[in-house]
């Protein structure tokens, strides 16, 4: 049974909340794009908000920027990383500076919409059980064209159960996420180990404590980043976010399926496998597929994969011989 959650939490120190809610915007060489992901926070319809921006050790003029929305704004907030730690480290450096009750995160090249904060803030307080509120977004290109809806190919799942489905795919972009400070800081922030996942990982731990609650609702702009972690550690994918699944599907085993476990498995081979191979990651991603073949899951699918991963590599590696 998850424990009823208190909405007047005390901070670490006994100290009640100063504002209702804070902002985390980690922030590296992100002078092009910071004033506009705070003006979007700013624009919210809180009344007690405050925006901590971490500077993440940047060698560009983003610590200025933002000393000089800190001198129009006293909510604002700027802490300096000592250097550049990565971004699990500085928004763990923002939690612990934070005196909201809730803590909501930002991505210093992201947008909220103008209602995007009160409608979550709404709906978290309609049940004690929430743990976090999620929204729905519209994925946008680096020009700024239109790609693509969050929920169309990563359904979101509501409620006590949500963690199964994390554990497949992660429907909860980092900037959706609005939560209690007491539980992320009861769970121990974001893991700075991981390289990439942190935020998956910190949602599973999230979604086991209560009930995870999406609006339906578009609330923030999403843009879709070349340079991403994601992107950058996809041919990583396997060792770094995997054993991080495997710790979860072994921590929560009592509560699982043999047959929950294997599609679990199988699922998140075989999308793995889909994300390698049309980034062009060809040889990296047969394994993952003989993987989810094995598994059960979508065998057919899976094998068929192989091949023609095999012969867009033969492909490449004769275009690069030519």
């Amino acid at each position: 049974m998850t424990k009823p959650i208190n909405y007047f939490s005390s901070d670490e120190n006994g100290n009640e909340n100063e504002y209702e809610i804070s902002v985390i915007i980690p922030a590296y060489n992100a002078a092009e794009t910071i004033g506009r992901a705070v003006d979007s926070v700013r624009i919210q319809k809180i009344a007690s908000l405050e925006i901590i921006i971490i500077d993440d050790g940047s060698t560009d003029n983003t610590a200025e920027i933002i000393e000089a929305l800190t001198r129009h704004d006293c909510n604002i907030h700027l802490v300096r990383m000592a250097k550049n730690s990565g971004v699990s480290a500085a928004r763990n450096e923002g939690i612990r500076q934070a005196r909201g009750e809730f803590l909501a995160f930002l991505d210093a090249d992201d947008v909220w919409l103008a209602d995007k904060l009160s409608k979550q803030i709404t709906e978290i307080r309609t049940n004690p059980q929430i743990s976090l509120v999620s929204c729905n977004s519209h994925l946008i290109s680096e020009s700024g064209e239109y790609l693509k809806e969050g929920h169309v190919n990563r359904r979101p799942v509501e409620g006590i159960d949500a963690w199964k489905t994390l554990l497949i795919y992660n429907f909860l972009p980092t900037p959706t996420v609005l939560t209690y400070r007491h539980l992320v800081q009861t769970l121990g922030g974001f893991n700075e180990n991981l390289a990439v996942g942190e935020d998956l990982d910190l949602w599973i731990r999230l979604a086991l404590m209560g009930e995870v609650r999406v609006l339906k609702d578009v609330l923030i702009h999403y843009y879709d980043s070349s340079g991403s972690l994601m992107k950058r550690y996809l041919s990583q994918s396997e060792t770094i976010v995997m054993p991080m699944l495997e710790l979860h599907l072994f921590e929560q085993k009592k509560k699982l399926t043999v047959v929950e476990i294997r599609n679990i498995r199988g699922l998140r081979s075989f999308q793995m496998g889909c994300n390698l191979f049309f980034a062009g990651e060809y040889l990296e991603s047969i394994p993952i597929f003989m993987r989810a073949a094995i598994s059960g899951v979508r065998p057919i699918k899976s094998l068929l994969y192989i091949p023609r991963a095999l012969f867009m590599a033969v492909i490449n590696w004769t275009l690069r011989k030519i």
